[in-house]
C-alpha cells in the first residue's frame, strides 16, 4: 500500500511541476505583450521547448541510471547468488 500512495504522489509532483512551468511560460508572454515590446511567439515556442527538452533529458538519464543500477545489482550472476541450490536453501 505505501508503495502506491508513493507512486501517485510521485505522479501528482511531475504533472504539477509540468503545469506550474506551462502556465509560468504563458504568463510571462502574457505580461511582456503588455509592456510595449512586442513578443516573437515562434521565438519563444522554441525556447519553451529547449527548457523542456533539458528537463526530459536530465530525467530520461536518471531513469536510464536506475534502469542500469537495478538490472546490476539483480543480475544471476551477482555474488549472493552463487551458493543457492535449487530448492532455494542454502548449501
Amino acid at each position: 500500500m505505501a508503495f502506491s500512495s508513493v507512486n501517485k504522489m510521485l505522479l501528482i509532483f511531475i504533472f504539477s511541476s509540468m503545469a506550474v512551468i506551462g502556465i509560468q511560460s504563458l504568463i510571462e508572454i502574457a505580461y511582456a505583450a503588455e509592456g510595449g515590446e512586442t513578443v516573437i511567439r515562434r521565438v519563444e515556442i522554441w525556447g519553451l521547448f529547449y527548457r523542456m527538452m533539458v528537463a526530459a533529458f536530465i530525467v530520461g538519464a536518471v531513469v536510464q541510471g536506475l534502469n542500469v543500477y537495478i538490472s546490476w545489482r539483480f543480475r544471476e550472476s551477482h555474488p549472493r547468488f552463487k551458493n543457492i541450490d535449487n530448492s532455494g536453501g542454502k548449501v
